[in-house]
């Protein structure tokens, strides 16, 4: 089981690796808006749980025989609801809890809520695609998925946080 595991945890273990990078190359951004830091395990955290949970309900219908690659583009469509509709839930509850507690300006809220947003949405549709793509190859996806949909979202996430806080705020 450790064999059949080791691999892609250390394609996990590399990416988190240059996820430190992608952060450090942000730091100029965060010496100016030290907020910024304590969001990231949030939008973090919350793109890897809903990218985990879509792509376990893709592999367990997969393993059932009620997902194919026939039903690729309404599983995909289904999923970008869901993610758009908690999305714009927790990207609004995020939003106005920063506002309100590190009553700052609405700024830091609307960048820390689009960010929980586009990382959810980018986390569904990747939690659909890399079972399929698994399948597809040849690999089993119940082992394969998890670790890429997690390490995809951190470093898709850090990016899109990263891209609306330098293009929104003051701190470029």
């Amino acid at each position: 089981i450790a064999r059949l595991r080791f691999p892609w945890l250390t394609a996990t273990l590399v990416a988190g690796v240059v996820n430190s990078y992608l952060i450090a190359s942000f730091q100029d951004s965060l010496n100016k808006v030290i907020a910024l830091a304590a969001f990231i395990p949030v939008i973090l955290g919350m793109g890897g749980n809903i990218g985990g949970q879509s792509a376990v309900i893709v592999v367990r219908g997969m393993a059932l025989g009620r997902i194919g690659f026939d039903q690729l583009l309404p599983v995909i469509f289904k999923e970008i609801r869901v993610g758009l509709l908690l999305g714009v839930i927790y990207g609004n509850l995020l939003g106005i809890f920063t506002y309100f507690f590190y009553h700052s300006s609405p700024i830091l809220g609307l960048v820390v809520g689009l960010s929980i947003c586009a990382s959810m949405l980018f986390a569904v549709t990747i939690g659909v695609l890399y079972p399929m793509i698994f399948k597809k190859l040849g690999i089993d996806p119940a082992v394969a998925t998890n670790p890429f949909v997690t390490t995809s979202t951190d470093l898709v996430g850090i990016l899109i946080y990263f891209s609306i806080a330098t293009t929104l705020m003051p701190i470029g």
